[in-house]
């Protein structure tokens, strides 16, 4: 069976996971995560992608972002790759010929509160994965940025995010109250699933609303054979 294309739905930010190889760590010095910080924002500009949220751990990192073509996600991919790779042999042993899993996952997110989640998601990789205690204070991700803790001029908000004040200040302190509700079960688990199986993260509306716009179906089928109906004779 043909590999369906990666989902790409214009005006809607993507989450992107790269995984290191067979589940080797990527990131194994400080100089190797600062590497990959240092070269997301030039692969963005190079390949005309916003970055909205990044979260790096030493088995790979999640990224959100938005790009104007389908083609743009897995250029932007193989750009940092391409970068990244040979500087970060540099500073760290490598004991294999690839960093990465060759295919990195992926999935579309409705515009709105489900995109302020999922930036939420995509920050607390630090403490899933990594332990972190404290996102304020991990310094491989954007969550710093966006509580006003740093400055990374280079990230795009959201337009969600916008709408949270009127002032950076407002817009950071929601934002941490925001995220000190954190994501429920619900809303975690299902991301997750949409990340792993490469659908879209949506409501039901909007899910319906947003298929002709897609380059493919944006939920699985049902199973099994459409249910026939039987014409009336009377």
């Amino acid at each position: 069976m043909a590999r369906q294309p990666r989902l790409f739905i214009p005006d809607c930010p993507m989450v992107l996971e790269l995984q290191g190889i067979a589940g080797q760590e990527v990131f194994k010095t400080r100089e190797a995560f600062s590497l990959f910080h240092s070269q997301l924002p030039l692969s963005a500009v190079e390949e005309a992608v916003a970055i909205h949220a990044y979260c790096m751990v030493p088995a790979g990192s999640l990224l959100m972002i938005s790009a104007s073509e389908a083609s743009c996600a897995g250029r932007f991919v193989q750009n940092l790759n391409r970068h990244f790779s040979p500087a970060v042999r540099q500073v760290q042993a490598v004991h294999s010929s690839a960093l990465w899993e060759p295919r990195f996952k992926s999935t579309v997110v409705q515009p709105g509160l489900h995109s302020l989640k999922a930036c939420l998601f995509v920050e607390q990789l630090a403490a899933r994965a990594a332990g972190a205690p404290d996102l304020a204070t991990y310094p491989w991700s954007s969550f710093a940025a966006h509580a006003g803790v740093v400055n990374e001029a280079w990230l795009s908000d959201l337009p969600v995010y916008w709408q949270l004040g009127n002032t950076p200040f407002e817009r950071q302190s929601r934002y941490r109250q925001f995220s000190e509700q954190g994501l429920g079960e619900h809303d975690s688990h299902g991301l997750s699933q949409c990340l792993q199986k490469g659908w879209l993260w949506s409501d039901d509306a909007f899910c319906a609303q947003i298929q002709e716009l897609a380059n493919r179906p944006v939920r699985p089928r049902p199973r099994g054979r459409p249910v026939k109906t039987i014409k009336s004779t009377i």
